[in-house]
């Protein structure tokens, strides 16, 4: 057996996804900005289904949003966060997070943690605090898997160097930790399903397909886009594992029977307003796709530079790359995920950190970077090569500069009060778009550059 074998046949150490998930939640935790925006009573829902069992507001003293005169990005109310629907008050935004949050809310209650006041009142600070530690629990967790997937193909310290590069280089740092965003539970999510998949195409474990078509199905829940991920992934299903695809089929389709019951109760629609599309627009498609991938102020490749070196492994050693199939599968989620995201109006993601919108992603991202390390190491420990070679080398330097540039830009928006008021000065992006072009002044160095005139 080669050493490479030996690697991959090692089992994870649960003690060390342990300490990862401690040292990534006090890092989370110590971060300073809080970042509660669209999630602005969400957890306020899991308080009224743990105590009411309802998704209605009502009754809590909200002030109550006109309702939506028109299809589009902005609604006339300034609580953007609420909708009135048939008389009654409700979240805007997707509840699945709410729901998943039931236990955390249940227990923080306990030790008198609440986003209700004793009078009955929203308690904007106790919503605040239930959002950043139970976020910065689940990308903590995040962490953990991210380190168990990578054990299942990679020595143990580039395992560790993968589960925090993965969590501190990216915008779970800078966002999905900051406040209990729709992506945050999706991500992790997502992660399971990443490290099931591998565990899988490894044969370590079957798949189970009911398993899978649930926690797929949540990912839906929580944030529509992760739809293309469920699509990518059906097709997978569909072509390599045939034999399962009825009961994956049956079971997704039952938990879709369930949330077009839960609309209809609700709203009397098959989906709930946001799940309709209403922010899709096409007119700046181009325009969106290059803004995502490479703006000062909101390009991927920009805020993530560590996704060139994985970019870099990927066209290097494509002949080696292990697990061929979830290769392409990731590159198609990715791909497709692109697409959308360019059809949101707005693109830039409102005011947020940095390419927000791909935070989803962060899973298949961890996964190309495993694949690609694996092929490398495979490459430079194959007979006539040296892994201390001048070529290998220059690799692990260009990897070790785009990872610390990644982490401090992360870091940037995890503690920077410059880099969150970026969004409102000089002028809104909303109202000012084109900002996020601009090198003179790019959210990243918010904070760390001299004030330019207008």
């Amino acid at each position: 057996m080669n050493p490479s074998e030996e690697i991959t046949m090692q089992k994870p150490s649960g003690t060390t996804a342990c300490v990862i998930f401690a040292v990534t939640l006090l890092i989370f935790l110590a971060s300073s900005i809080h970042q509660v925006g669209d999630s602005k009573y969400s957890m306020l829902v899991s308080y009224s289904l743990l105590k009411r069992g309802t998704f209605t507001l009502d009754g809590y003293g909200l002030p109550r949003p006109g309702h939506f005169q028109q299809e589009g990005n902005v609604p006339h109310s300034q609580i953007y966060q609420l909708e009135v629907v048939n008389g009654r008050l409700f979240y805007h935004f997707p509840t699945g997070s709410s729901i998943l949050s039931i236990p955390f809310v249940a227990g923080l209650d306990l030790v008198g943690v609440s986003p209700v006041n004793p009078d009955g009142s929203y308690n904007r600070v106790g919503e605040i605090l239930i959002q950043v530690g139970t976020a910065s629990f689940l990308m903590a967790t995040l962490a953990s898997i991210l380190y168990l997937t990578s054990r299942l193909l990679l020595p143990f310290w580039w395992s560790v160097v993968i589960a925090l590069s993965g969590v501190l280089g990216t915008q779970v740092w800078s966002t999905a930790s900051r406040g209990l965003w729709s992506h945050t539970w999706g991500t992790l999510l997502l992660g399971c399903v990443v490290l099931t998949l591998v565990t899988q195409e490894k044969g370590n474990r079957p798949l189970n397909p009911i398993l899978l078509a649930t926690v797929l199905s949540w990912t839906y829940f929580v944030r529509p886009t992760n739809s293309v991920s469920i699509l990518a992934i059906t097709v997978y299903i569909l072509i390599f594992h045939r034999r399962l695809f009825i009961r994956y089929a049956a079971t997704g389709a039952a938990w879709f029977a369930a949330f077009v019951a839960y609309s209809l109760h609700n709203f009397g629609q098959i989906l709930p307003r946001y799940y309709r599309g209403y922010h899709l627009h096409f007119g700046s498609f181009w325009t969106a796709v290059a803004g995502n991938l490479i703006s000062p102020s909101r390009g991927l490749f920009v805020f993530v530079p560590v996704l060139i070196f994985v970019t870099y492994l990927l066209a290097r050693y494509w002949r080696k790359l292990p697990l061929p199939r979830l290769v392409v599968l990731a590159l198609a989620a990715a791909a497709g995920h692109v697409v959308l995201v360019s059809c949101f109006d707005p693109w830039w993601a409102g005011h947020s950190y940095g390419p927000r919108y791909f935070t989803d992603l962060v899973p298949w991202f961890a996964l190309l970077g495993i694949l690609g390390v694996r092929a490398m190491l495979d490459s430079h420990g194959e007979p006539g090569t040296r892994s201390g070679s001048f070529g290998f080398r220059i690799e692990l330097v260009v990897a070790g500069i785009l990872l610390l540039l990644s982490v401090l830009i992360h870091g940037h928006g995890a503690f920077s009060h410059a880099a969150r008021m970026w969004n409102v000065k000089p002028v809104d992006v909303d109202q000012q778009p084109a900002r996020v072009w601009d090198w003179r002044r790019p959210q990243f160095l918010a904070g760390l550059l001299p004030v330019q005139p207008p």
